[in-house]
């Protein structure tokens, strides 16, 4: 293989560290990203939510319920509750 000249050889050495760097800039920027969002997602997974109270009455003020609750529709032996009255008849 030829040798090249001083100028080239020192041309080609300038373009290869150049290219290196760009290269390792890209691989830096890119963990940066890959850092950013796994902290993202883990602020997101581990923040609490807003809580709540513990129980919550859900009262209206001229709501009757439509059956009494121990009161079910006849579906076959399994069932044991006592079935509803049918609409219209008290």
């Amino acid at each position: 293989m030829a040798t090249l000249p001083p100028d080239l050889a020192r041309l080609g050495d300038e373009l290869t560290g150049a290219a290196r760097r760009a290269a390792a800039r890209r691989e830096r920027r890119r963990r940066m990203a890959v850092a950013i969002a796994l902290g993202a997602a883990a602020f997101a997974a581990l923040t609490p939510a807003s809580l709540g109270p513990a129980q919550r009455e859900l009262a209206f003020a001229d709501a009757a319920p439509a059956a009494p609750l121990s009161c079910d529709r006849p579906r076959g032996a399994r069932f044991t509750l006592a079935a509803c009255p049918r609409p219209g008849t008290d």
